[in-house]
């Protein structure tokens, strides 16, 4: 009872202080006598290639632990009087990872020392964690164009919105989805510190190099307590130091003379286009650390360059320039220790083509994102460990328009000629935006403890509890040229029907603030393992004050009433989203040797909302009205050819108040009971040793997606708009025959309310078999087959516009590509097959190959159709279809690689490489035009890249 009282009182008093944790490698142990007696008082040490030494004392019931170990080799040597000493060698631990050991001591007389292999097995006992470690070897050997995005194509269950071949995506974004999350909740972190950027939720802060980094581990299911999210956890864990000087230099290059031709279908070649590919690609970079006092300060550097020259399907050049770097110092003192990182990664140039299905080109030079600076200390008291760390992210770049025509205002907007890119072959935009700024710098500070009850209810406990403390401001200004973006459907015949969309300079200074809080508790009971935790998260946004100039037409004000000069006036966002997440699972080692576990797992989690609290009611948010635009053939927009009345306006966003428009808030407004979207998981998992290093895993899924939100127009009257305001207006008539009733409304609504749908959600059913054997023995492996079931239920009652409800209504989710580069994808693989591994060869050869195969993505085939009341062009989709009957033909691309390593000295190798990519030269489609009832429907718009090949060399000392 005393034990139990000092561990809760220990909970009460911490958890008034702390904050969010990273993933760590824990080592959990028992020393027992050969009749499995404990053995209290044995001094465990622990030793390391990057770690200084540590020593635990076992406890009355023979325990010890080892926590937030980095990745790498250690050992454990166990003593104590009378007894014989006993060393666990070669223990490799991966970030995530933990290792639980059963050792036996025996009595002696003599000095004696037993030294075995530190095999602890490759199932961690004690977590349900669904997570895969993409370790150095991988990274380093395994030909993925060493990106982050293409070394997370390795991970099973991972859908990724585009296909790299040999690097020519690495200038870009990928968005991803993995095992049915939501991209938005995606998180990144480098070594453990949250670095998520809260304006572009999901996607990626900053352009890391992965070959700077140690490992990798992503998270896609049963995610820890210390998770706000159910999404995919990122955690980059940077290289680290021990007490030799150590380091790495790789250089990898690619030429378009090492690329192979493919023969292309007509409908590219008959616009002139050609192959994509690679112009040209260098990776190079060094990585150096050593101690600047051994045993307890130790320094590690890194800085690479990635130069990219890829070849677009049109032939333009897509150039970028990226340099990373970072800094870090490691110390420990006693059960004392800590670190400071600081990393730059930056986008220094970017000219990149606006690719519909173009001819013309536009050009950003682009500075930023920024830097990142992390640290942490860590501090043991007994069974209580603390563990402090804060992350600040200086982040934030601009694109500025190198376009020669253009001329600039004494703003920098844009002015002269508008800038015309072709959107689709029957159509085209004149006038994207072509200035862009933002900056974006968060705060994350963290506090977590674990501590260690034994022998307590039956049990040992370990009680985890934290506080998580984040904030972020985010200051932004996107200028369109000439304040407007022309559109017309045939851009052949200047007399043809034309729209302007005048779009105000958008400008953005919001703040977000969330706060954590979390409890857990890991209790073993034999071999029997159970975590109950609890966790809670309040989000909330803000305003700051921010001023927008008006429309002008050759410095005439235009829409002045409406959008004129407006000034945003600083206040909290009246909307905060409040979850309590319960966490429950448990972990049954069948036969007690940890050979064959059982895991459950049950938890909800609730949804990063970053920006979107308070951009919701931003005053100046999006605000645009679209008019016809009646042209008189010289293509110059002239005051007398467009309505500046209200009722000749076919479109305007929410940030345009048509009820008031002198106000300086916006109209939009909030549902009272506001929450955030909620996931709710269960996993059931069985895992298999089958041999040293190699393990199997069997998984099946169910989650539910639900609380959505949700946005309800509001009527002038304050009304919510609803089925009532709704109507059957008429029916449309396909080229293939096939009719549909299309829906409208009697009243436009005023403005928007952000709510919850209380009964749509989306279902994800899924089951994944993995095989995974890490390096050892010459070879490693990792295979996997995942079959999803990945469905949107929808109800009518929640449905005010019926006109595509039978579309959606359970059909597949198949987010959009939202990554830079790359749009008209739509996410969706019912099945997938992954297939990675090494094998070494006499010699010092080794021989390297990554096989994905997966279904086919979706192609939701649409007619667009003008409806009145303010609803614009409506994409209307066949009666009889569903979302995902449509798919592209399945994807399969093999690379393959082949190394040599010689051996220069005792600490110092060099590798010699050669990888093929897309090996056997595949040109699967990878997107079609999906408009119907064009001459260019189901024109190949997108295929993979040829094959093309990779020399390069790594020196490791």
């Amino acid at each position: 009872m005393k034990k139990l009282l000092t561990m809760l009182l220990a909970v009460v008093v911490l958890s008034g202080l702390t904050f969010a944790q990273g993933a760590s490698s824990d080592i959990y142990g028992t020393v027992v006598l050969p009749d499995g007696s404990a053995i209290p008082g044995v001094a465990v040490t622990l030793t390391g290639e990057v770690i200084g030494k540590k020593v635990a004392v076992t406890s009355e019931q023979g325990h010890f632990r080892f926590l937030k170990l980095p990745p790498g080799v250690v050992e454990l040597k166990f003593e104590l009087e009378g007894f014989k000493t006993v060393i666990q060698k070669a223990i490799r631990m991966y970030v995530g990872k933990n290792k639980t050991f059963n050792v036996q001591m025996e009595t002696t007389k003599l000095k004696e020392v037993v030294e075995v292999k530190g095999r602890a097995g490759v199932i961690d006992t004690r977590k349900t964690t669904v997570s895969v470690n993409v370790s150095k070897e991988m990274i380093q050997s395994l030909p993925t164009s060493r990106n982050p995005w293409t070394v997370m194509n390795l991970v099973p269950g991972m859908m990724l919105d585009r296909e790299d071949v040999g690097g020519n995506e690495s200038g870009q974004q990928s968005s991803f989805n993995g095992l049915g999350s939501d991209g938005d909740d995606t998180t990144w972190n480098i070594d453990g510190a949250n670095m998520t950027d809260p304006s572009a939720i999901g996607a990626a802060p900053a352009y890391l190099n992965i070959n700077s980094y140690e490992e990798l581990q992503v998270t896609l299911g049963a995610n820890d307590i210390t998770a706000q999210t159910g999404g995919v956890q990122l955690n980059f864990v940077s290289k680290r130091a021990g007490n030799n000087y150590s380091g790495d230099f790789h250089l990898y290059i690619e030429d378009e003379a090492w690329q192979m031709e493919q023969d292309l279908p007509d409908s590219i070649t008959d616009k002139g286009w050609g192959s994509p590919g690679i112009f040209r690609l260098y990776q190079y970079g060094v990585n150096f650390g050593g101690p600047v006092i051994k045993d307890k300060l130790w320094f590690f550097g890194s800085w690479g360059v990635q130069d990219i020259h890829s070849k677009t399907i049109t032939g333009s050049e897509d150039a970028t320039w990226l340099v990373s770097a970072y800094g870090k110092l490691n110390f420990q003192v006693g059960n004392t220790s800590g670190d400071v990182h600081y990393s730059y990664d930056a986008k220094k140039k970017w000219n990149r083509p606006i690719l519909g299905a173009g001819s013309q080109d536009s050009f950003w030079n682009q500075d930023g994102p920024g830097a990142v600076m992390t640290g942490s200390l860590q501090q043991v008291l007994g069974n209580l460990m603390l563990n402090f760390k804060f992350a600040y992210t200086d982040g934030g770049f601009e694109l500025i328009s190198t376009n020669p025509t253009n001329s600039y205002d004494d703003q920098g907007h844009m002015v002269g000629d508008d800038f015309i890119y072709y959107y689709t072959p029957a159509a085209y935009f004149g006038g994207g935006m072509l200035d862009y700024f933002t900056n974006r710098d968060t705060l994350n500070l963290s506090l977590n403890g674990n501590y260690f009850a034994e022998d307590v209810m039956g049990g040992d406990h370990e009680i985890r509890f934290g506080v998580d403390y984040y904030t972020a401001t985010t200051t932004s200004q996107s200028l369109y040229p000439n304040q407007r973006t022309i559109f017309s459907w045939d851009r052949t015949d200047p007399n043809y029907y034309k729209e302007i969309w005048w779009i105000s300079d958008f400008m953005y200074d919001v703040g977000f603030k969330r706060t954590s809080f979390y409890v857990s508790d890991t209790a073993t009971f034999g071999k029997l393992t159970a975590n109950i935790g609890l966790r809670y998260d309040k989000e909330e946004g803000s305003h700051n004050a921010a001023t927008s100039r008006g429309l002008t037409l050759d410095g005439t004000p235009i829409f002045g009433d409406y959008m004129g000069p407006k000034t945003a006036i600083a206040g909290t966002a009246a909307a905060a989203f409040e979850t309590i997440s319960p966490r429950l699972s448990f972990t049954y080692d069948i036969n007690g040797d940890g050979k064959n576990v059982v895991k459950l797992a049950l938890a909800r989690y609730g949804s990063q909302s970053g920006n979107s609290i308070a951009s919701h009611t931003w005053a100046l948010a999006g605000r645009e009205i679209d008019v016809y635009w009646a042209d008189d053939g010289d293509g110059i927009v002239e005051m007398n050819e467009f309505s500046q009345d209200i009722n000749d306006w076919y479109w305007w966003s929410g940030g345009v108040n048509t009820v008031d428009p002198t106000s300086v808030t916006s109209p939009n407004t909030y549902a009272s009971d506001l929450n955030s979207p909620l996931l709710d998981e269960l996993s059931l998992s069985f895992e298999k040793e089958l041999a040293e290093d190699f393990g199997l895993n069997l998984t099946v899924f169910y989650k539910k997606k639900h609380n959505l939100l949700r946005y309800r127009g509001v009527l002038a009257d304050g009304s919510l708009d609803s089925a009532s305001n709704w109507y059957a207006a008429g029916t449309y008539t396909f080229d293939s025959g096939k009719q549909k009733t299309w829906y409208s409304r009697y009243e436009i609504p005023v403005s928007r309310q952000m709510a919850n749908y209380k009964e749509n959600f989306n279902q994800y059913m899924a089951m994944q078999l993995v095989l995974s054997k890490k390096f050892s023995n010459k070879w490693m492996l990792d295979a996997s087959f995942t079959y999803q079931d990945w469905i949107a239920k929808r109800f009518t009652s929640e449905y005010n516009d019926q006109t595509n409800y039978d579309f959606y209504n359970e059909g597949v989710v198949a987010p959009e590509a939202g990554g830079s580069g790359v749009q008209g994808i739509f996410v969706n693989a019912r099945w997938m097959f992954k297939l990675s591994g090494l094998y070494q060869l006499p010699w010092g050869i080794n021989i390297t190959g990554v096989l994905n195969a997966r279904e086919g993505y979706v192609i939701p085939y649409f007619e667009n159709f003008k409806r009145p009341a303010g609803l614009s062009w409506t994409k209307l989709y066949e009666p009889g279809k569903k979302m995902g009957d449509d798919r592209l033909p399945t994807f399969w691309m093999l690379n393959l690689g082949l190394e040599k390593t010689f051996k220069v000295s005792d600490t110092v190798t060099a590798t010699l490489f050669v990888d093929g990519y897309n090996i056997t030269n595949n040109s699967i489609t990878l997107k079609v035009e999906n408009t119907l009832g064009t001459s260019a429907t189901d024109d190949i718009l997108r295929v993979l890249n040829p094959a093309v090949f990779q020399f390069g060399f790594r020196v490791n000392f």
